[in-house]
């Protein structure tokens, strides 16, 4: 494996979503995925587009970690870890010296301890409430 990354979003981002049992966004949906997202990366092996994830957020100190995916064939390589640590020095580029950014995701089910070895912290804890979701369909 000769693992390479790319600040982009993959060719196919529902072909990743397929990939993990996620459901396919509309066109229009990933139109305003490519154009709203702050950051993006794509991991590669070779030519082979392997994983994908994105920021979206303010600039100034929010930052939200979106759509995190890995092939399921690519998934405990480092791939997922690699992606993460290059999106966050990215947003950290952003800021100036002694400011502190937040960066929030919400992690799939069980994913967490994967997370965790990236510091980030389970909520609900002693300080901070859970973080929430609510999907809305239009009729």
């Amino acid at each position: 494996m000769n693992i390479t990354y790319e600040f982009r979003l993959p060719s196919d981002i529902n072909s990743f979503r397929r990939s993990v049992g996620w459901y396919e966004l509309s066109p229009r949906q990933l139109e305003c995925a490519r154009n709203n997202s702050r950051f993006a990366i794509t991991a590669l092996d070779g030519e082979k587009e392997i994983g994908s994830a994105r920021i979206v957020g303010d600039g100034g100190y929010q930052f939200f970690i979106s759509d995190v995916i890995v092939r399921p064939e690519y998934q405990r390589c480092g791939v997922g870890s690699g992606m993460l640590n290059r999106l966050i020095e990215k947003a950290l580029e952003t800021v100036e010296p002694g400011e502190t950014i937040m960066v929030n995701l919400m992690s799939a089910k069980d994913k967490e301890p994967f997370y965790e070895k990236l510091g980030f912290m389970r909520r609900p804890n002693e300080e901070r409430g859970c973080g929430m979701t609510k999907f809305i369909t239009a009729d």
